[in-house]
């Protein structure tokens, strides 16, 4: 079973127990919550894994020479996102640096917003392996990540790359896009690999532990 979001509701690992009980399932994949991995495995009485991103595959788009000096975030700001509507609205308010919030209507459309942008802002919910942690990359963006490193669990390597900036508060976010700004020719030469993609059939060989034969 692939689980999405565990941000959703006051007790979603409760909800994942009991969804269980009534419809077993051999494994369980986490699919945005790495760092709910150890808690969920002592919950679940079957495998649990993550290998974020899995096996989506994001819209591509191509990097601009010279983008926008300027911090875009990208985004909803409805009422399941309060955190996200305050810390937009601090940084439009305080105007301290270069910024901009957008919607769009599309996966596609975000990737070339992003990729027309110097750094993209990036609010996760309750500690979420969000898409737009991979949107970003694989629109070939720098991104300021407003959360604590330990979201991304087991896998530290996505927490160390040199793409990604980590803040604890707005004024961090504001502090590292100064920084960043401020030298453009230094920030374009940061590399942003793409997303580390899982194949599919790799995927279900870990998840299930034993080798599967592609059939045909």
């Amino acid at each position: 079973m692939a689980c999405g979001d565990l941000h959703h509701g006051p007790a979603p690992v409760d909800t994942l127990a009991a969804y269980l009980k009534q419809e077993p399932h051999d494994a369980v994949l986490l699919m945005f919550n790495p760092a709910w991995l150890d808690e969920v495995r002592q919950r679940l009485s079957v495998p649990v894994h993550s290998c974020p991103p899995s096996f989506f595959r994001y819209p591509k788009a191509e990097r601009l020479s010279a983008p926008t000096l300027n911090l875009l975030h990208v985004g909803t700001l409805g009422p399941h996102h309060s955190r996200r509507r305050e810390v937009v609205e601090s940084l439009l308010q305080r105007q301290r640096i270069a910024f901009r919030h957008l919607t769009t209507s599309s996966a596609q459309q975000a990737a070339e917003l992003y990729a027309a942008s110097a750094v993209a802002l990036n609010v996760p919910l309750n500690n979420d392996l969000n898409h737009r942690f991979f949107e970003i990359m694989a629109a070939g963006a720098p991104q300021i990540v407003l959360a604590n490193p330990a979201l991304v669990g087991p896998h530290r390597e996505l927490a160390s790359r040199p793409d990604v900036f980590w803040a604890k508060d707005v004024q961090q976010v504001e502090a590292i896009s100064e920084k960043l700004l401020a030298d453009p020719v230094a920030l374009g030469a940061i590399p942003v690999d793409p997303p580390p993609y899982q194949p599919l059939l790799k995927l279900l060989k870990q998840v299930f532990g034993y080798a599967l034969v592609p059939i045909g």
